[in-house]
């Protein structure tokens, strides 16, 4: 692996991980968990939510103003009766300091006669320095606690009520249980919990002591049955079948946006969702034993890396096209196993896998453009050599294998050029001198050639062969290769002109046209080959060259049948070619009519 494609492999490595580990893109990683993993299903039967709702605040006024009073009528009313009464009774109020010692003593007596109560404490949290052995560190310690007051505490159970939503606001977890002053605080849904089975929960806890939710119901889905509101003014009023919470969970708590006790969950991100329907739906987690592990940062590390291999080397193997459909395959079935692995008790991360994979198909594919742009540009820079620019320019727009190895079968027309008298003046030239004229004679050839569409086959010493009508097809082939040699003598004359050899001697071109069927392509072996042209059509045009006097352009017989309506031509009459059983007419072009 050069240097190169391990830059196309690292990029999106350094890429990723540095997303991965600044958490840039962690809010938008549990958006998708969410909108993945996160469906509602049935609420439990067994929970029931009675609002403090804004019907119970316009009849019973503004919640300040309310006595513990209430509170006590609602516990007796769903206690009075063993038959219909809850199993348990859940409380998201704070009932934190004292009141007046009446309204106090009737809350907590009738707590105490239900025996199934369940109230809230709260707690404040901050950032501590700690020096340990080790040295300092930071840790978040709870700095106060609210309890319930000391008689209503005494004579029920409580959990804290605290809800921490993630960076992005949203509720995904439950903080289930801390320590203050040596003393455990549970959750307010442990508490409820336990308080219905008899059980301890055990949830799978992060670092953090939080569990992930799973949440089942909506706002409004726990609130009442069938449609009605259970509002905490219809229930104390008798207008709401108090029967239908008996040996279920019943828990009461604020229903009301005016009492900011509403937050945004990953079923809700729209609606708020009340702090008791949040409470609600965990406690029915752990009725059923829903618990999710959110994986680890090194296990979720290990599937993006794993993401990454996979679509470089799709990438690197295969066509972009097919790679693209592989790859898009396998990010789906990758969303598939990651919503059945959510549903067998675990959590990952979905987006930065899927922005592994694709942001390793682009680089890829745009190293492998770049690739074929050098690769392209190389092989451009030695065709030119030998094509005409428009030539080159079709080879490089063609992408359907026409120069691929192998030969066809192709009507062309082949012109020979050799110049007359240079193996004497090269004897009396120095080396230097015979190159620098040999490189201005051939560069008016290859001029010659690339100016009338041509392809210069090959240089032989100080003659140039050409074809026509290859690699590619070219219209009035037979004419265009006559007309190059015509150039090629009077650009000859030009040159004679202006160069001044030290012997004083004239060059001249004697050139050699013909046409008909030859064998075109790369001939070779594997690490040795050219493209050229061979065959009877090209002996042919070698021969007649060997005819051509200097300045002379020779033609076949067949190659003026072709353009003899456009050139003025002498007919030479018969000739006997080597290599050939007979004479064939030979003619000498004058010029174009």
């Amino acid at each position: 692996m050069n240097y190169r494609k391990w830059a196309a492999f690292a990029l999106p490595v350094l890429v990723m991980l540095a997303m991965f580990g600044s958490g840039v893109l962690r809010g938008l990683d549990l958006r998708f968990q969410d909108s993945l993993f996160q469906k509602p299903g049935i609420v439990s039967p067994d929970i029931y939510v009675i609002g403090i709702d804004e019907e119970s605040l316009e009849e019973l006024g503004p919640f300040q103003s309310w006595s513990r009073q209430r509170f006590a009528d609602m516990i007796d009313l769903l206690s009075e009766d063993a038959d219909s009464a809850p199993a348990v009774i859940g409380i998201d109020i704070g009932f934190y300091g004292n009141k007046t010692q009446l309204e106090d003593e009737s809350l907590a007596r009738a707590a105490e006669r239900a025996g199934n109560v369940v109230v809230t404490s709260y707690a404040s949290f901050g950032s501590q320095i700690v020096n340990s052995d080790g040295g300092f560190y930071v840790d978040t310690a709870v700095k106060t606690l609210e309890e319930p007051y000391s008689e209503l505490r005494a004579v029920t159970q409580n959990g804290h009520s605290n809800v921490n939503p993630d960076e992005d606001g949203i509720i995904r977890h439950s903080l289930q249980e801390f320590e203050f002053d040596g003393k455990r605080i549970k959750s307010f849904a442990e508490a409820v919990y336990e308080a219905y089975t008899g059980e301890e929960a055990a949830p799978p806890l992060d670092k953090d002591g939080q569990w992930y939710i799973p949440y089942t119901g909506r706002p409004m889905d726990y609130f009442g049955a069938q449609g009605e509101g259970s509002s905490f003014v219809r229930v104390l009023n008798g207008q709401f079948p108090k029967e239908i919470f008996a040996g279920s969970i019943v828990l009461i708590g604020p229903y009301s946006a005016g009492m900011m006790d509403s937050f945004y969950t990953p079923v809700s991100r729209s609606v708020q969702m009340n702090g008791v329907e949040i409470h609600a739906n965990t406690v029915q987690a752990l009725l059923e034993g829903r618990f999710k592990r959110e994986v680890s940062g090194t296990e979720n590390l290990m599937i993006l890396m794993t993401g990454i291999v996979l679509s470089y080397i799709l990438a690197s193997k295969l066509d972009f096209r097919l790679a693209g459909t592989c790859l898009a395959a396998a990010t789906a079935l990758f969303i598939l196993a990651a919503k059945q692995i959510y549903e067998n008790g675990y959590v990952l991360s979905v987006l930065y896998p899927v922005l592994g994979i694709w942001c390793t198909y682009i680089i890829r594919c745009f190293y492998n453009y770049l690739e074929e742009r050098v690769e392209r540009k190389k092989m451009m820079d030695i065709f030119s050599r030998y094509l005409s620019p428009q030539v080159v320019r079709e080879i490089a727009s063609r992408k359907d294998g026409a120069m691929a190895l192998g030969g066809q079968k192709r009507d062309i027309a082949v012109l020979f050029v050799d110049i007359r008298g240079f193996t004497s003046l090269s004897e009396k030239l120095e080396p230097e001198q015979v190159v620098e004229f040999l490189n201005r004679y051939l560069e008016l050839t290859t001029t010659s050639i690339f100016s009338n569409g041509g392809t210069v086959d090959k240089f032989i010493g100080d003659a140039t062969m050409a074809v026509f009508n290859a690699p590619f097809e070219l219209d009035d082939y037979v004419f265009k290769a006559v007309k190059t040699g015509l150039d090629m003598a009077q650009r000859a004359c030009a040159l004679q002109d202006r160069l001044s050899l030290p012997t004083g001697e004239r060059v001249s071109f004697g050139i050699g046209i013909h046409c008909g069927d030859a064998v075109i392509g790369n001939i070779g072996t594997e690490f040795r080959m050219e493209y050229t042209a061979i065959g009877d059509t090209v002996n042919t045009a070698s021969r007649l060259e060997g005819q051509a006097e200097g300045g002379e352009v020779i033609i076949s017989d067949a190659v003026y049948e072709r353009v003899k309506g456009r050139v003025n031509a002498l007919c030479l009459g018969g000739c006997k070619l080597k290599g050939k059983a007979g004479e064939i007419l030979i003619y000498k072009v004058e010029g174009l009519k």
